[in-house]
């Protein structure tokens, strides 16, 4: 007996083809006229349709269509250029010290400052309208903030133990002499320990000090040994005591430029969790503006 196919089915499954295709070209339409029309507040919306209406409709209940948002995946870096324009533009008023470069299309590299030695500091991604900031780096500048209130700078500890360090170099350098007049005179005292007779009884007692005389004459050898390589350590010591404060005035300059345009460190962590928002609500109201003239 042949296999019949209900007619009926066939029918509700054309029926759902179409409504997705339908669904479709209905969404690509709607992002190809926003496109035309440079209507980034739409192609964000487009793009992300449950976080637009959280963040800027207060609505909750609105989901993405994955089966729509979908068919652009592969125009990520094409969309991501088109919109970088505004966005940056936009960027450069309100983070006045960031700077991009797009290393690749739809691709940005965030740096802080237009200083010598200036950071690169993460990316910026357009699609989602956040900055996706290096963590090494943004936990320096965290933590420079932290200090700053104790009137300490990130780096001035690392460099205080460091300077400890050569000036005990350069100790060992300037007490050579000192050092070979104490060796003459415990390898005297050695000698004579060694060549010294006495009762069986304190046999025990000469080998305590025999011990003795030869752990600080080590400890001189040791020394010496420092003395010998310290000119070395100390121009390496020097080098990177320069880096840890070339790095903290960079930190400086970064916490400068903070304060100077968000009044603190908090009020900036807060504005990159609102950009998203606060970008997008400066199309509204410049469509508010629009519809008013």
């Amino acid at each position: 007996m042949a296999n019949v196919v209900n007619q009926d089915d066939q029918n509700d499954v054309v029926k759902v083809i179409n409504t997705q295709i339908t669904a479709k070209i209905s969404y690509l339409q709607e992002l190809q006229q926003a496109i035309s029309q440079h209507d980034d507040r739409k192609i964000y919306a487009l793009l992300d349709n449950q976080r637009y209406a959280s963040a800027i409709l207060h609505t909750e209940k609105q989901e993405n269509d994955h089966g729509v948002i979908n068919l652009v995946d592969n125009l990520s870096a094409q969309l991501s250029n088109y919109l970088s324009t505004s966005l940056i533009q936009y960027l450069g008023k309100t983070y006045p010290f960031f700077y991009y470069e797009e290393y690749k299309q739809g691709h940005f590299k965030v740096f802080f400052g237009n200083w010598w030695d200036r950071r690169e500091f993460g990316e910026l991604d357009v699609l989602n309208i956040r900055f996706a900031f290096d963590q090494d780096e943004y936990s320096k500048l965290s933590q420079a903030f932290e200090l700053a209130k104790s009137s300490k700078r990130y780096n001035s500890e690392q460099i205080q133990s460091i300077s400890a360090e050569n000036d005990h170099l350069q100790d060992l350098i300037d007490n050579a002499n000192q050092r070979e007049a104490q060796k003459e005179q415990l390898q005297a005292q050695l000698k004579e320990t060694n060549t010294k007779t006495g009762m069986p009884w304190e046999s025990g007692k000469q080998k305590e000090a025999r011990q003795t005389l030869v752990d600080q004459l080590s400890e001189l050898e040791d020394e010496d040994e420092l003395a010998r390589n310290a000119v070395k350590q100390i121009k390496n010591n020097e080098a990177k005591v320069l880096a840890l404060s070339k790095e903290n005035t960079i930190l400086s300059y970064e916490q400068k430029s903070i304060v100077d345009t968000f009044g603190s460190f908090a009020d900036f962590e807060v504005a990159n969790r609102n950009l998203y928002a606060d970008y997008l609500h400066t199309f509204m109201s410049e469509k508010q503006v629009d519809d008013n003239d």
